[in-house]
């Protein structure tokens, strides 16, 4: 599991690898309808937008906690929206000035999707703003609360690396570019170079001069590339597309993962790569996942685990605050049982019944894969089922082309497939996310 890095990879990766070994990853995730939206009526600077970030994932989560409750006001702390955009001036001023001036921003959701069967909106980017000593306030247009709220599309971003770019089109076209790392093509989709620019600049008059391609790709886009590539866990490469002659008439980027962030496993590669995803979403860093990997079996890596969990859902004692930490120190100090034996059953508290839980969050996760299936139009399902069809080796597994005899049978594992292409595979964190949003075990806030 040793680390090969090129002299070109190593070159001004620093900041990568910082980023790489830091322990706990701030993400977000992000409604595509969110990601693919178009300011208009100005330019979105990267404060502006990271603030927008920072407040939508704390709405989320507020939603998460208090589902079908419905808020017209949301709160974020000023520090901890501070932290997050990282904005260390001690004027408070600037911030206020960053954020109202917001409300002159108006955005176009769903950009990909305006002339489609899809919804297609146009508002003010934050309608309401408001502040006092301690916190920050603000609300979204209730029109576009659902596509917030209600998404079954997102996209996993990591705050943590949008804020290292000192680029306002850096942090706007990573954004873009992000949720195109899982793609089987690596590559985002294509449109006219006017819209790239319009998404990840804003527009411009008529007399500007970034109205030139090649200016704008000199001025805006190269260097937004150069630091995506330095600084990110991503490299992107842009593709030019050219209606003969020689004026570039579309672009597109390749996206591809870096290969220090794709850390492989060790022998036993099935089951050491999904707990490597395990222990990476506890917030344990490269260097100790790498240790603990090495050091101990599965066998026993899982019983400590659920130990772990089982403690952090025990309300009759202290909230664990870092889960990560927790389980390290359970590792070093056998705390669990040894694997032979079997945990004790607690009602309630029994990890066995994580094997229920799971279970539920699958069909939980299916049932949102055929919610999005059912909204698309009928041209984008169809190839949906179209590229799931080309991966059956079997043809008793195809979904077949007459509606009347697609049976529960062959869609459900149709909705599996989709889940798991479109939300990866689902992490420790997730699922114990859903057991406590859906009530299966609750965690104890107090300190």
């Amino acid at each position: 599991m040793e680390f090969q890095m090129s002299h070109d990879e190593t070159a001004g990766s620093q900041m990568a690898l910082a980023l790489l070994f830091e322990q706990q990853p701030e993400i977000l995730k992000k409604p595509v309808q969110a990601i693919h939206m178009a300011i208009t009526g100005g330019i979105q600077n990267k404060t502006q937008r990271l603030a927008f970030n920072a407040m939508l994932k704390h709405a989320l989560e507020e939603h998460a906690k208090n589902p079908g409750v419905n808020v017209d006001t949301y709160s974020i702390s000023r520090l901890e929206l501070m932290r997050i955009i990282d904005y260390t001036s001690p004027n408070r001023k600037h911030l206020k000035d960053a954020l109202t001036q917001m409300q002159k921003l108006t955005v176009q959701w769903d950009f990909l999707q305006q002339d489609g069967e899809a919804m297609w909106a146009s508002c003010v980017l934050l309608p309401f703003v408001g502040f006092d000593r301690d916190r920050v306030f603000y609300s979204y247009a209730p029109q576009i609360k659902p596509m917030l709220f209600d998404s079954k599309i997102y996209a996993r971003l990591d705050l943590r690396i949008q804020r290292t770019f000192k680029l306002d089109p850096a942090a706007a076209l990573y954004e873009w570019v992000n949720r195109f790392r899982t793609n089987p093509s690596k590559l985002t989709n294509e449109m006219v170079w006017e819209d790239w620019r319009w998404v990840i600049y804003g527009e411009v008059s008529e007399t500007s001069v970034l109205n030139e391609f090649k200016l704008f790709k000199r001025e805006k886009l190269k260097p937004a590339i150069k630091e995506i590539n330095e600084k990110s866990d991503l490299t992107i490469e842009l593709i030019e597309n050219k209606d003969g002659g020689r004026s570039v008439k579309t672009l597109q980027f390749k996206v591809e993962e870096k290969a220090i962030f794709r850390l492989e496993a060790p022998a036993e590669s099935g089951e050491s790569a999904e707990w490597e995803t395990r222990l990476e979403d506890m917030g344990i860093g490269v260097r100790d996942r790498k240790k603990i990997l090495n050091a101990y079996s599965i066998a026993v890596i899982d019983a400590t685990w659920r130990f772990t969990m089982t403690r952090v859902a025990d309300k009759s004692q202290p909230a664990i605050k870092n889960i990560g930490a927790y389980m390290k120190r359970a590792l070093e100090g056998k705390y669990a049982p040894e694997p032979v034996e079997a945990a004790p059953s607690t009602p309630g508290q029994d990890l066995a019944s994580m094997r229920d839980i799971q279970t539920r969050f699958t069909q939980h996760r299916n049932a949102e894969a055929e919610a999005m299936l059912k909204e698309m139009p009928a041209a984008d399902r169809e190839a949906v089922i179209a590229e799931y069809n080309g991966v059956q080796a079997n043809s008793a597994t195809r979904i077949p082309e007459e509606v009347d005899k697609r049976i529960a049978r062959l869609m459900v594992p149709l909705y599996s497939w989709l889940a798991q292409k479109h939300w990866g595979e689902p992490t420790s964190q997730d699922i114990f996310q859903f057991a406590i949003e859906s009530g299966a075990i609750s965690v104890n806030k107090t300190a």
